[in-house]
C-alpha cells in the first residue's frame, strides 16, 4: 500500500512541477482561458503598405501579463504582454508601449469595460473620453484613399480620431476579449502580476497571429508567385462584395443589347429550338449595341454606405454608420413604394435609383465601382451573353470583364447624389444637417427642398462645415457616394448629403470603433424615421422638378404625396431590430431565403442563404470571394471568375451565378417588396420562387420582369446586386474565381486586401510554474515518505518486541 501512495505522490507532482500549461488556477484551468474567445485585430495591405496588427513571423509570440494603466513603464528587458482596458486603447498608448520597450512588447490584450475595475468604479463611465481609431481625416488625406478623395481632404471630420486603424503594427498582435468575466480576471491578475511572480509562478499569454510578412503591398501579394515553381499563388484577396441597387417606378427600356442572331450550340438539329432560345448561344460576331433614347431621364442616386469597420474586424457594430444609414434607405424606399404605383413613378420628369453600397470605409469600394460603371463601362460583343444561356429572356451580363447583370446601363445619365450617413444621432436635438457647396444647380436644389422640408420632430440646417474649414479654399464635403461620383466625374456632378451632425461626426459612440454599438436610447428612431421622410420627400421632389428647379413647388408636392413616417412603424422597428441587435433575425431569413430560393430555380444553381451580420451584427466589409459575393461563370464543367473564350452555351447549364452575403439577399428581396408592386396592392399572384412569376401583368412595360417575394406575391423585379470591387482590380480570365489580375489599375484607388491567414491563429494563456519549486517538493515528499516508513519498522519493531503486535 506504501509504495502504491509513494507512486501517486511522485506522479501527482510530477505533474504540477513539469508541466508548465495544465498546472492553473482558478479560473485558468477554464477551457475560456486555455483558448480565450477574442476578436482580433487583422493585418491588411493596401497600395503602399500595411496596416494593422500580427506576429512577425509563424512563431508563437508569448509573455507574461503586465497590467498597463499609464503612469508606470512596463518591465525592463523582459519579453511581457500589456493589458488594456478598452477606455485606454489608443494610438498614443500603443506608441508609447511599442517605444519604452521595442521588441520585448509580444501583444496586447485589450479588455471589455463594462464590468467595475478594482477601485469600485464603472469603468463604463470613462467611455466618454474614448477616442475613434479612425483617421481624423476620413478616406482623406494620410489615408490610402488621399488619391481618390474630392475638394477639401484635410477637413477634420473625424475629430476625435487618433488613425490608429491605419498604423501600420507588424509584430504587435492585439486581441479584444469579448466577455466581461474573463475580462475581469484578467484584469485581477495581471494587477497581481507581480506578487504572483514572487512566488515563481506567472500568468502567460502566448499570440498565434501571423498575417503575413511586412514590407509587401497589395499588388505584390495579389500578384505572388512562389519561387520554387513560378506559379501563380496569391497570398491575399481583395476586400468587397456586393451592393445592391433598385429602381423606384418601371424599369427604363433596355439600353445594351445585342442583335438576335443565334449559332448552333448543339448541332444542327437545334437550329430548329424554340422561339426562346433554348439550346442556342448568342453568336460572337453578333453586333452589340447601346441605345440612347433621347427621352431617357436622368436618375437621381439616392445612395448611403451599408458597412463600417473597427480595430476588430469581427467587431464592428456600425451601429450609428452602416446600420441606421441601412435603415434610413430602407425606410426611405419603403414611402417611396406605398405613395406613388409605378404608373405615377413613370410619370416623373427623372428616375429615382437607391443604392447600398458596400465597403465604403475602405475606398468607396461600392460607390466607386457602380457610379463608374453607369458612366463609363462597356462589355465587348463577344462578351455579352445572356446571364443563363439556355434562357434568351434572361437578362445580359458581360463575362469579360465579369458583370453578373448589365441592368445598370439602362439607368443612363446621372442627375447627381442625394446621400444620407449618420442620422441615429443627432448632434443637436431635433436638427438634422445637410452639406452643399451651392455650387451646382442640383445640389442645391436638393440643399433648399431639404430645408424646407421638415418633419414633425426636426427641421434641416445648413452645415456650418465650411465656416469652420480652417484650411479654406475646397468645400469639405464628408465621405459618402458624392465625394465618390465628383471624384469619378472630376466634380461634373453636384448633390447633397443629409447627415445628424454638423461641421464634426459624433464623440459617442465612436467614429469606426468597436463601441459604435446601440445602448441605452442612444440612437433614435425619431431621428430615423424623420431622416427617411425627409430623404424619401426630396428624391421625389427631385424627380417632380422639370429642371427650373423651382423647390418650393416640387417640396409641396412631396410633402403632399408622401405622409411623414412614424418612429413607432412596426416595420422600421423590426427592422431596426436586425440591424443593430440581430443580422440573422427571422425578417431577414426569410427574406434571404427567397432570394436564394429565386436564384436556384432562375440559374440552378445552388445558392444558399449567405453569410449573415451575426449577432450582434458586423459590418466589417471582409473579402472578395466566391462564398461573400464574387460573381462566377459555369462553362460546361469548368467555373471561372471571369471568361473570354468561345464556349459558353454549348451546354444548358451555363450559366453566370453569384453568392452575396444574406444581408445583400435581403435587401434585394425587401427592396422588391416595397417597390415592385406595379399597379397592385401587394396581392399579386401567388408563388413559390421565380419560375411562377412569368407574363404578370401588373409589371407594366416590355422591359420589365417579375420575381417572388417573401410574402409568397408575384412582385416586379426592382433590385439588382452590383460588385463591390476596387476599381484597379479585374477576376482574372479564364482562372478559378479567387484570382485577380491589375489590368485595369488607375494608379489611386487604395487597393485594399486581406491576407490569407491560417485556421489555427488564437490567443491561449495559462500559468508558467517553474520546474525548481516543484523539484523541491517532490523531494520534500520522498524525504517524507522515507521517514515515514522508517517510523512505521521501528514502531512496528517495538511492539513486536513487547509482544503487543
Amino acid at each position: 500500500m506504501n509504495f502504491h501512495l509513494l507512486a501517486l505522490l511522485f506522479a501527482a507532482v510530477g505533474v504540477s512541477g513539469l508541466d508548465k500549461t495544465t498546472s492553473m488556477d482558478k479560473p485558468f484551468q477554464s477551457s475560456t482561458f486555455k483558448h480565450l474567445k477574442h476578436s482580433a485585430c487583422v493585418g491588411l495591405y493596401h497600395r503602399n503598405g500595411r496596416s494593422g496588427c500580427g506576429t512577425t513571423d509563424r512563431e508563437i509570440q508569448s509573455g507574461p501579463l503586465y497590467y498597463y494603466n499609464g503612469a508606470e513603464n512596463p518591465p525592463a528587458e523582459t519579453n511581457y504582454v500589456a493589458v488594456l482596458e478598452e477606455y485606454k486603447f489608443s494610438a498614443s498608448i500603443v506608441s508609447t508601449l511599442m517605444g519604452l520597450s521595442g521588441s520585448y512588447l509580444q501583444g496586447i490584450l485589450v479588455l471589455n469595460g463594462t464590468v467595475t475595475d478594482t477601485s469600485g468604479d464603472s469603468t463604463s463611465a470613462n467611455m466618454n473620453g474614448v477616442v475613434s481609431p479612425g483617421p481624423v481625416y476620413p478616406l482623406g488625406s494620410g489615408t490610402p484613399s488621399e488619391n481618390i478623395g474630392y475638394g477639401n481632404t484635410e477637413y477634420p471630420w473625424n475629430g476625435n480620431g487618433d488613425g490608429l486603424n491605419q498604423y501600420d503594427l507588424y509584430g504587435v498582435p492585439i486581441v479584444y476579449v469579448n466577455d466581461e468575466e474573463p475580462s475581469q480576471f484578467i484584469r485581477q491578475a495581471s494587477q497581481s502580476q507581480e506578487q504572483e511572480s514572487e512566488m515563481g509562478s506567472k500568468i502567460m499569454s502566448n499570440f498565434n497571429y501571423y498575417m503575413g510578412p511586412d514590407g509587401i503591398t497589395s499588388k505584390e501579394c495579389l500578384t505572388w508567385k512562389d519561387s520554387h515553381n513560378d506559379k501563380w499563388n496569391p497570398k491575399c484577396l481583395p476586400l468587397g462584395g456586393s451592393s445592391v441597387w433598385a429602381f423606384a417606378g418601371s424599369p427604363p427600356p433596355q439600353q445594351v443589347f445585342k442583335s438576335a442572331s443565334y449559332e448552333s450550340a448543339q448541332g444542327d438539329d437545334a437550329a430548329a429550338a424554340d422561339a426562346d432560345g433554348n439550346g442556342r448561344k448568342l453568336k460572337n460576331n453578333a453586333n452589340i449595341q447601346y441605345n440612347v433614347y433621347e427621352s431617357q431621364k436622368p436618375a437621381i442616386i439616392v445612395g448611403t454606405s451599408i458597412d463600417s469597420t473597427s480595430m476588430f474586424h469581427d467587431l464592428a457594430p456600425g451601429t450609428n454608420e452602416g446600420a441606421t444609414n441601412t435603415l434610413t434607405m430602407l425606410m426611405a424606399a419603403y414611402l417611396i413604394g406605398q405613395s406613388l404605383n409605378d404608373e405615377a413613378l413613370d410619370a416623373l420628369s427623372n428616375r429615382i435609383v437607391f443604392g447600398f453600397f458596400e465597403g465604403e470605409a475602405y475606398g468607396y469600394i461600392g460607390s466607386r465601382s457602380f457610379l463608374n460603371d453607369v458612366l463609363n463601362f462597356s462589355c465587348d460583343s463577344d462578351y455579352l451573353v445572356n446571364s443563363v444561356s439556355k434562357d434568351a429572356n434572361s437578362e445580359l451580363a458581360c463575362l469579360y470583364p465579369m458583370r453578373p447583370n448589365m441592368k445598370f446601363k439602362d439607368i443612363g445619365e446621372i442627375a447627381g447624389v442625394l446621400a444620407v450617413d449618420q442620422v441615429g444621432i443627432n448632434m443637436e436635438e431635433g436638427l438634422l444637417y445637410v452639406h452643399n457647396d451651392g455650387g451646382g444647380d442640383f445640389g442645391s436644389f436638393l440643399a433648399n427642398v431639404l430645408k424646407s422640408s421638415g418633419t414633425s420632430y426636426h427641421t434641416v440646417a445648413a452645415s456650418e462645415a465650411q465656416n469652420n474649414n480652417n484650411n479654406g479654399g475646397d468645400y469639405p464635403y464628408p465621405p459618402t457616394a458624392l465625394t465618390a461620383l465628383q471624384s469619378i466625374s472630376g466634380g461634373a456632378y453636384s448633390g447633397a448629403v443629409l447627415t445628424g451632425y454638423d461641421y464634426v461626426f459624433p464623440k459617442r459612440p465612436p467614429y469606426q470603433s468597436h463601441l459604435n454599438w446601440g445602448n441605452g436610447g442612444e440612437i433614435s428612431l425619431k431621428s430615423i424615421a424623420s431622416a427617411a421622410t425627409l430623404m424619401a420627400r426630396t428624391a421625389l421632389a427631385a424627380a417632380y422638378d422639370d429642371g427650373s428647379f423651382d423647390y418650393e413647388t416640387s417640396a409641396a408636392y412631396a410633402s403632399n404625396t408622401i405622409a411623414e413616417l412614424s418612429p413607432d412603424n412596426e416595420i422600421m422597428k423590426q427592422l431596426y431590430g436586425c440591424l443593430v441587435h440581430n443580422g440573422h433575425c427571422r425578417m431577414f431569413n426569410k427574406h434571404a431565403n427567397q432570394d436564394a430560393k429565386n436564384e436556384r430555380s432562375r440559374t440552378n444553381f445552388e445558392i444558399g442563404t449567405g453569410a449573415s451580420l451575426g449577432t450582434p451584427p458586423n459590418y466589417y466589409v471582409g473579402i472578395y470571394s466566391p462564398e461573400y459575393g464574387q460573381p462566377f461563370v459555369r462553362v460546361g464543367s469548368q467555373v471561372y471568375g471571369a471568361y473570354n473564350g468561345v464556349n459558353y452555351g454549348e451546354k444548358e447549364s451555363d450559366a453566370v451565378g453569384m453568392q452575396p452575403r444574406m444581408l445583400q439577399q435581403a435587401l434585394r428581396n425587401i427592396l422588391n417588396d416595397f417597390l415592385g408592386r406595379g399597379q397592385t396592392d401587394g396581392n399579386g399572384r401567388s408563388c413559390s420562387s421565380e419560375s411562377d412569376c412569368t407574363s404578370i401583368d401588373y409589371c407594366l412595360t416590355d422591359s420589365d420582369s417579375a420575381t417572388c417575394s417573401a410574402k409568397g406575391v408575384c412582385v416586379c423585379k426592382r433590385a439588382y446586386f452590383h460588385t463591390a470591387l476596387d476599381t484597379s482590380i479585374s477576376a482574372a480570365v479564364n482562372t478559378d474565381p479567387g484570382f485577380f489580375s491589375l489590368d485595369y489599375d488607375d494608379e489611386q484607388s487604395p487597393i485594399w486586401t486581406e491576407p490569407f491567414w491560417s485556421s489555427t491563429v488564437g490567443v491561449k494563456m495559462y500559468r508558467d510554474t517553474p520546474s525548481g519549486p516543484g523539484y523541491i517538493v517532490l523531494g520534500v515528499g520522498v524525504l517524507a515518505v522515507l521517514m515515514a516508513l522508517s517510523f512505521t519498522r521501528k514502531v512496528k519493531s517495538g511492539l513486536q518486541k513487547e509482544k503487543v503486535y
